[in-house]
């Protein structure tokens, strides 16, 4: 009971700095909205007290305290560098918060000892502090450029087995069509947001349930058609592939990019796109062509979970697509 009574003022903590960063009108305050942020993140992601997410802890820590002590010399020091954009030096902190090129390498290496729901909440929850930052900077078209640059770091999850890992890569990924969105229109943020934070809470809490940490455990999933189905829909929808509800988070930025005349970033956005493909692309290999055997022991101990509800939201969103095109 303590326990869980911790682990809740923990979650409030964490909640009320992300509304403190949020609702300040004044940088220091959302310095500070950081740190508690800091503070109340680090005891979650070692609630299971082990040696590989205490490891995964301590990274964290370093990095971000690294990243805060940055941002607070840059905010007191802005009139020292008087010469040069001070909106590119406040934006350098944010990229190693959000772990974006060229300070993405430690996202990966530190999500491979966190479980599945710390996974969730640094998937999704601990980008809406930086993002919302970055977006109260006026960024030119030029920075959006290099911000498309970015996703080029996504392509080293080719060669990876890790899911936690093929996951840490396409959140990278998305995050770049994130913060494109944020500095265009804050709502297309929010709804982009909001869809790529249901499609990874789908996909871990099935991971979650079945210890699947491996791509090559994805096999698995050869003993329940639907459950092997709805895992493949869910895939799809998180490449971005038509008709799925992925699609549509990304076709809605393409549409802005289109509206705005910004024909050269929309291509690069595209082509990496493709890229990044081939490791989602491998997960469903192994949901498709593989067919082993297993013993019968695996086959008398196998969980039966009910996962009516995630395959209902998946054909909705299926039909949901068909009637928005």
């Amino acid at each position: 009971m303590n326990l869980n009574l911790t682990k809740m003022t923990f979650l409030m903590m964490l909640i009320f700095s992300t509304l403190l960063t949020i609702s300040s009108s004044n940088w220091i305050t959302m310095w500070m909205g950081l740190e508690l942020n800091l503070f109340a993140i680090i005891p979650i992601l070692n609630f299971n007290l082990s040696i590989y997410s205490s490891e995964s802890m301590m990274k964290y820590f370093l990095i971000q305290a690294f990243a805060s002590i940055l941002l607070l010399i840059m905010l007191i020091n802005k009139s020292m560098f008087f010469m040069i954009n001070s909106n590119f030096l406040l934006i350098l902190p944010l990229l190693i918060k959000l772990s974006l090129m060229p300070f993405h390498l430690w996202l990966p290496s530190m999500i491979e000892g966190l479980n599945w729901m710390s996974c969730l909440i640094m998937f999704t929850w601990q980008k809406i502090s930086p993002m919302i930052m970055i977006s109260y900077l006026n960024m030119n078209k030029n920075f959006l450029f290099l911000i498309t640059l970015i996703m080029i770091n996504s392509i080293l999850g080719m060669n990876q087995n890790s899911i936690r890992k093929i996951l840490a890569f396409s959140s990278i990924n998305n995050s770049t069509w994130m913060l494109i969105a944020i500095l265009m229109n804050e709502n297309l943020w929010l709804t982009y947001f909001f869809i790529y934070s249901i499609l990874n809470f789908l996909i871990i809490n099935i991971l979650k349930q079945y210890k699947i940490n491996y791509i090559n455990q994805l096999k698995f999933f050869n003993l329940n058609f639907f459950l092997k189905l709805n895992m493949f829909m869910l895939i799809l929808s998180i490449m971005g592939l038509p008709p799925m509800l992925g699609f549509m988070m990304k076709w809605m930025l393409i549409k802005t990019l289109m509206y705005n005349q910004m024909y050269l970033i929309l291509i690069f956005l595209i082509i990496l796109t493709i890229m990044n493909l081939y490791f989602y692309l491998k997960m469903n290999y192994f949901l498709l062509f593989n067919f082993n055997m297993f013993n019968k022991w695996f086959l008398q101990n196998k969980k039966k979970n009910n996962y009516n509800w995630i395959m209902f939201m998946n054909f909705f969103s299926l039909f949901f697509n068909f009637m928005f095109f």
